[in-house]
């Protein structure tokens, strides 16, 4: 009797601890959103009044040739303001620098404005944008970056669950849980592969930044990004994204 109550019991601790164990991988399981919508609403619903707006940092750039040497290391100084505002000093010694500004590039050499043109930096939207514009503002600008946001799917990448949004040809990927971009594959001018790939990610605020970016031109890999010295920032002066001031914001880093 005394041995059938001990296994008895034993088994009450081992269904307890099974259940326990059932209910925690159930807590932690993504929740299964079928639309693009469904997807962005729960993002904004999330870190609407939470994520970062402005980072700085600066980021060791290394790049490769098509047989995969490295040709050049070099050190990029980064703003960026969400929803719609990024600039990016190569070379601060000589004044070369793009901003970014709505859905328009401008190109700087010497300091002097070389050229413009409406090609935005359509990543700022779903790397945080989306948390500082209504979703359907979101959603019309997704469509305007001609991402097909009624191909949706779910996927693994680098062993995290993650949702796809658009067709093979310009889509980009985010973590299932903690919904920054993972992932974001593009087409070049010219019709080639453009795959960059997000890393090492850590919290900034109570938002994520990546750490590092991979590009892989063709599948080849073309350029690594590292950031370092990542400054989360209250304000971020307008001059440095003002295309006639020519502000030198790194000088105060």
């Amino acid at each position: 009797m005394l041995k059938k109550l001990k296994t008895y019991r034993l088994f009450l601790i081992t269904t307890s601890l099974i259940n326990c164990l059932l209910f925690i991988t159930a807590c932690q399981r993504p929740t299964d959103y079928k639309t693009t919508r469904e997807l962005l609403q729960a993002m904004k619903t999330k870190n609407d009044s939470t994520w970062f707006q402005h980072f700085t940092f600066k980021q060791k750039t290394i790049a490769f040739d098509t047989l995969g040497k490295q040709v050049n290391t070099s050190i990029w100084y980064e703003a960026v303001s969400y929803p719609y505002l990024f600039r990016i000093d190569r070379d601060i010694e000589n004044g070369n620098y793009t901003i970014y500004r709505k859905d328009s590039t401008y190109q700087f050499q010497q300091g002097n404005l070389i050229s413009a043109n409406n090609t935005p930096a359509t990543h700022l939207l779903f790397k945080g944008g989306l948390y500082f514009i209504s979703l359907d503002q979101a959603l019309t600008k997704l469509q305007k970056y001609n991402y097909n946001t009624q191909v949706f799917r779910k996927d693994v990448f680098m062993g995290q669950p993650v949702y796809v949004i658009g067709e093979d040809t310009n889509q980009f990927w985010l973590h299932a849980k903690e919904f920054y971009c993972i992932r974001r594959i593009s087409t070049t001018s010219n019709g080639r592969k453009l795959d960059a790939v997000y890393a090492d990610f850590k919290r900034l605020g109570k938002g994520w930044v990546e750490q590092k970016v991979t590009f892989y031109l063709d599948n080849q890999k073309r350029l690594e990004e590292f950031y370092f010295d990542i400054k989360l920032k209250n304000h971020i002066d307008p001059k440095t994204f003002d295309v006639k001031k020519n502000n030198k914001w790194f000088l105060n880093y």
